[in-house]
């Protein structure tokens, strides 16, 4: 599962790159769906939403479909709710946020745990803030739970490196 913050602060850009952060976490969720057979990438803000990408996107027409949506605030434990409510398994939850995050009513670690209680205890969760602050969403004594700081584009290749038990 791909869950790309689709918040308004997701329109800023990122560094010399000139691209937004939203059109870097549409990109890089893409390339998880033209590589393996099994994914999901929705938005969220405020709620959680499908972006309707798929591996027949082209990367701007996946880029259009997040950007249409931009809106709201930043609170990714929706992800984890939408999850546990459709009992959706996934082995590697992927979010793609600037980290500018309110965090809504909980911290996204708390919802994680309610998750791997009620739907998967073995999930992995890797969240990648393009453009890094002094926050984190993981509890840092969470073995399954990584922050990556920054956008490089080998991030993809380190994904697939801890879903496959490889780092």
């Amino acid at each position: 599962m791909h869950a790309v913050d689709i918040s308004g602060s997701m329109s800023s850009l990122v560094g010399p790159a000139c691209l937004t952060c939203c059109e870097i976490a549409t990109t890089m969720a893409l390339v998880t769906a033209k590589a393996e057979k099994n994914y999901g990438i929705r938005g969220f803000s405020t709620e959680f939403c499908d972006l309707e990408i798929t591996a027949a996107d082209t990367f701007s027409s996946a880029v259009a479909k997040a950007s249409d949506r931009a809106f709201g605030g930043t609170d990714a434990s929706v992800a984890y709710d939408w999850m546990i409510k459709h009992q959706f398994k996934a082995d590697v939850i992927c979010f793609w946020t600037d980290s500018e995050s309110w965090a809504g009513s909980r911290h996204p670690s708390q919802a994680l745990a309610e998750y791997r209680q009620k739907v998967n205890p073995d999930v992995k969760a890797v969240y990648i803030t393009l453009a890094p602050y002094q926050i984190t969403l993981v509890d840092p004594k969470d073995p399954l739970s990584w922050d990556l700081s920054g956008f490089d584009p080998g991030i993809p290749r380190v994904i697939q490196m801890l879903a496959a038990d490889e780092l």
